[in-house]
């Protein structure tokens, strides 16, 4: 199968290069600086899994490229607008999109552009970022993927041929992969444990066992976790018993340092998903008549930062 990885980002870098070394035929569309990048040094992977310089093939745009089966998209969620304008003519070929994106909302994003038939919902575990320099540090011993069709829309048979071969080259590759069906589950599971984490490192301004030293960090923790297991009850996805366990385990840990993305976004000063993980949540809470006193909190910061780097003149 022929599969295009959208940016050659920390995420879509890391399991795409992975996917390479598995024998994957992979293709990358980035910007022409990036592919200059990449041609020059090749896709350069810094990880306790493995080290890996990788040769590539990049496009600019789809412009004649030929068809692809599989189209991943692992942007943040504010490029979202431009990416689906860059794999609409995959798409438009026949190509199954598969984002790996944080949240919900872009998949309802996505399915109203392109309809239910043309994607399949996915998620990633990974702690990763990428250097000045282009190289992808893997900042962690995990990396994992969970990919599967939607409870509502269940795979048809071009779905299927596409998620099965999908599955057979993710197990050869360098990272921990699950097809989920139905996918849903997993993909609430994590926008729990992603929007508790980056509600409470941005908020405060530090990693877990940074929070965890304060008198109240291990409480206000739990509280954000607790609003955010409500949203997902209410949608009628209630986190596991075992996986709460888990994920408690990493955002209660002592001395850890574990942080957000969103939180090295803030200290770079860049742009953050502030509407997309936080602001959604909140008001999925808000709509169920839920106080959600924390995720008001935490976005309402999140905008202040977004509100000061608009007013100095930032995008």
């Amino acid at each position: 199968m022929k599969i295009l990885i959208l940016g050659a980002g920390a995420v879509g870098g890391y399991f795409g290069g992975r996917l390479v070394q598995a024998g994957g035929d992979v293709t990358f569309q980035v910007r022409s600086a990036r592919a200059q990048q990449l041609a020059t040094r090749g896709l350069v992977i810094q990880s306790a899994l493995g080290d890996a310089t990788i040769k590539v093939k990049t496009i600019e745009q789809a412009a004649g490229t030929g068809p692809f089966d599989l189209v991943i998209v692992s942007c943040k969620a504010y490029d979202l607008t431009q990416a689906i304008a860059a794999i609409a003519p995959h798409v438009a070929a026949g190509a199954i999109v598969l984002p790996l994106l944080n949240g919900m909302r872009h998949n309802e994003d996505l399915r109203h552009r392109f309809g239910s038939d043309a994607m399949i919902g996915g998620m990633c575990q990974i702690e990763a970022t990428l250097s000045q320099d282009g190289d992808i540090i893997h900042k962690s011993q995990f990396a994992r993927m969970v990919f599967g069709p939607f409870e509502d829309f269940p795979a048809h048979a071009r779905m299927q041929r596409v998620l099965s071969e999908f599955a057979a080259i993710c197990g050869k590759a360098n990272f921990t992969s699950n097809l989920t069906d139905p996918i849903d589950q997993s993909l609430w599971d994590k926008w729990v444990m992603i929007s508790t984490l980056g509600g409470v490192t941005t908020l405060m301004r530090g990693a877990v066992g940074d929070v965890m030293a304060a008198r109240e960090g291990r409480e206000l923790i739990e509280e954000m976790l607790q609003e955010a297991i409500a949203v997902a009850t209410e949608n009628g996805y209630p986190p596991h018993a075992d996986y709460l366990s888990s994920i408690r385990k990493l955002l209660l840990a002592p001395g850890s340092t574990f942080m957000a993305s969103m939180l090295r976004d803030i200290e770079r000063g860049n742009p953050v998903e502030a509407d997309h993980i936080i602001g959604d949540m909140y008001r999925r809470a808000h709509d169920h008549g839920h106080d959600a006193n924390v995720l008001r909190m935490v976005y309402c910061h999140l905008q202040t930062y977004e509100a000061r780097r608009a007013r100095n003149g930032l995008k």
